[in-house]
């Protein structure tokens, strides 16, 4: 069971450092977003994307690790919670800190991509609004009802100079 659970405290000290990275392209992702810098915006997201290749198997190996811990235990299936509980005072506290520090990660992550996922919303709300303006000529245009049956003019990227 020893061995079970110094695998297991491996692999979670191998995903804080996932999440961890993951969460230092988060915050490289928001500076490039606040700065306009679009065109690097590719490489932070392919960088994010082999953190996140690499995070898969080693859920898989947390999760396959927790089913041999329940069978051990001779229960249904086991959570971290509960391995905490049940496991040896000598590598209880390494554990308790694994999780932790596990936890804390994944909500720092967490933190960080709603922190981007508003910037992202707000910037596409900003290019929608381009958009409408370069189309409809950059004219004010009042209120008009949708079954209005007058025609459009032409738009601003229509015009031949």
């Amino acid at each position: 069971m020893i061995e079970l659970l110094n695998n297991l405290l491996e692999v979670l000290r191998e995903e804080t450092t996932r999440y961890r990275n993951l969460k230092l392209l988060a915050e490289q992702q928001r500076e490039l977003l606040v700065a306009g810098r679009v065109e690097s915006l590719q490489d932070n997201v392919r960088l994010e994307e082999k953190e996140v290749f690499v995070l898969g198997p080693l859920v898989a190996k947390r999760n396959e690790l927790l089913g041999k811990l329940a069978k051990t235990h001779r229960v249904a299936s086991i959570d971290l919670k509960e391995v905490l509980k049940r496991a040896p005072v000598e590598i209880v506290e390494d554990l308790k800190k694994a999780v932790v520090d596990l936890g804390r990660s994944a909500r720092d992550l967490e933190n960080v991509n709603k922190g981007n996922e508003k910037l992202l919303n707000n910037a596409m709300s900003y290019v929608n609004f381009s958009l409408k303006v370069i189309t409809s000529g950059g004219k004010k245009q009042a209120f008009r009802p949708s079954a209005s049956t007058e025609g459009k003019g032409p738009s601003l990227v229509d015009r031949v100079v």
